[in-house]
């Protein structure tokens, strides 16, 4: 515990010592102090006031969750305060999602039975992908958009102008920068998002280790990627099965409906705060998004 003279903001280990300095014939000189709090965006009228502040429940939260190191005396670093927060999120980056929620009697199901009977379905391989990315919107449901798994909840699927004919969306994945270890959400393209999804659906087959699963996730990675005629076809119809999942999602969370607004500033302006609430994590962290055209 140190003794702080709120006059020059000096520390003594002892009070003797800062009765001491208080009661010297010359006086200590005021230094200029910020009285304000950058984290809570508070003004104090003395150092006093701050000091007690910088003692509360709320200016340490806010502390943690903005990654601020400009209270007095302290000197964490704001990579530390990234680490602790980082280390602290009950929340998994999205390829580090955790699989152990989804039962490995599906996969063999689907590897054995399903992916099989459709392939020799006599359809196109468009109509074939097509509904075989209904199990792919089946699993991301139960790993990525499972109320009670608040863990992997690191994709999201954002409509940038609700109330319009022409959809256009923001795809989101969060991420840990391996050097920094700072989370961030990284917004994807159409064609990045699909790929992303399908590289990390091959984890499920560490456990069962079945030909077939690969052999499906190739397929669609064929048709929806590789032949550019195919994958013009089916972007809309993909698109449009992971946005209705996505409103579903929101459905069982029973969130509030958007603003449709008639202004172009004022959607933008809807969509960032939009995006903001559906970014921000369950402790209140809002990590940082790159690479998106809305900054």
């Amino acid at each position: 515990m140190s003794f702080k003279c709120l006059i020059c903001n000096k520390d003594f280990k002892f009070e003797s010592k800062l009765k001491e300095h208080k009661n010297r014939k010359t006086t200590c000189k005021k230094e200029k102090i910020d009285l304000q709090c950058s984290s809570c965006n508070v003004k104090f009228n003395c150092l006093a006031e701050k000091v007690r502040h910088e003692k509360t429940n709320k200016h340490i939260k806010n502390i943690t969750i903005n990654g601020n190191n400009n209270h007095i005396g302290d000197n964490i670093t704001n990579n530390n305060y990234n680490n602790i927060i980082n280390l602290t999120l009950n929340v998994n980056a999205f390829k580090n999602t955790d699989t152990t929620c989804f039962g490995e009697g599906y996969i063999n199901i689907l590897s054995d039975s399903i992916y099989p009977k459709i392939i020799d379905k006599n359809i196109s391989n468009v109509e074939k992908t097509n509904i075989l990315f209904d199990e792919v919107i089946y699993i991301l449901e139960k790993l990525h958009f499972n109320i009670s798994f608040e863990e992997n909840h690191n994709l999201k699927i954002l409509l940038i102008f609700p109330g319009i004919k022409k959809t256009v969306f923001e795809y989101l994945i969060l991420e840990i920068n391996a050097e920094t270890k700072e989370m961030h959400w990284n917004a994807l393209t159409y064609e990045e998002l699909i790929i992303n999804i399908l590289d990390n659906l091959l984890v499920l087959n560490n456990r069962c280790e079945t030909d077939n699963f690969i052999n499906f996730i190739n397929f669609l990675k064929k048709h929806l990627i590789d032949i550019p005629e195919d994958a013009e076809i089916l972007n809309p119809l993909i698109t449009k099965k992971l946005s209705e999942m996505y409103i579903n999602f929101n459905k069982k969370q029973k969130k509030p409906e958007r603003d449709i607004k008639s202004e172009f500033n004022d959607k933008i302006r809807e969509y960032l705060n939009y995006r903001n609430e559906e970014c921000k994590l369950s402790n209140g962290y809002n990590p940082e998004i790159i690479n998106s055209e809305f900054q």
